[in-house]
């Protein structure tokens, strides 16, 4: 059972307690009887078979379907009940790249990208600001205006950032935000990931890569495992990028 150690209770982001969960579906995710948390400004990465299917949690992470038992708490609110006018707020601060489908094919690319923070009453001057300093910052010219169908899988994924970067979350979730890139895009996705945590913005990075538990930024990552339903620490917790 890994708990984090936390410097007050107001930096809770996310927190797993008690969580247990038989999956659904082949290769989803177990877990038994788990304790986990994650604070504003923090990386904390969750290494996971290669095979392994992670929506079904992260969507349970954001109050969209629920564990078997215990709890999960996002800032420091539950999931139940009926009161949706707190759930759909809850969920405009939860930035997230999918892992599988993540675009309604009657939209273009740019209107995917935005639609959750039109939904949620953002301004468009706000939206356009946000949109422009992350392109900016990924080093790309504009968003694509096409249906998702005619893009590439490359492009369809670094759309992906954009829409989980843009708003100011509290929680970003990656599962594989590099699926279908190349190599040469990990120093770009790095430094995005540095400056969100500079913003007080927690992430939680779901994947198979045996690299995770390189990631330090300074000492604001933590990395576990999930294996047979627990997590353990990594064998290997060495340091390395962002140091």
């Amino acid at each position: 059972m890994i708990m984090p150690s936390l410097e007050s209770a107001d930096s809770m982001v996310l927190e797993l307690r008690h969580l247990s969960h038989q999956p659904r579906f082949e290769n989803g995710l177990q877990f038994q009887n788990v304790d986990l948390g994650i604070r504003s400004g923090e990386l904390l990465t969750i290494q996971v078979d290669g095979a392994a299917r992670t929506r079904s949690f992260a969507s349970m992470l954001q109050g969209i379907g629920s564990p078997d038992s215990g709890e999960i708490l996002f800032m420091n609110q539950d999931w139940l009940g009926s009161d949706y006018p707190r759930h759909f707020s809850q969920r405009s601060l939860i930035g997230r790249v999918f892992d599988g489908q993540a675009w309604l094919e009657n939209l273009n690319v740019d209107e995917n990208v935005t639609l959750a923070m039109r939904h949620h009453g953002r301004t468009r001057e706000e939206i356009q600001a946000s949109i422009r300093y992350w392109m900016s910052h990924l080093g790309l010219d504009k968003l694509v205006s096409r249906r998702p169908a005619f893009v590439a899988p490359a492009t369809l994924q670094l759309h992906q950032w954009i829409r989980a970067f843009i708003g100011k979350p509290k929680l970003v979730i990656l599962e594989r935000p590099l699926q279908f890139l190349s190599e040469d895009w990990l120093a770009k996705l790095l430094s995005a990931v540095e400056d969100i945590l500079n913003d007080d913005i927690a992430v939680l990075w779901l994947d198979s890569r045996p690299d995770l538990q390189s990631l330090t930024f300074n000492g604001r990552s933590r990395h576990v495992r999930l294996d047979g339903g627990k997590f353990t620490m990594p064998s290997d917790n060495i340091g390395g990028h962002h140091e």
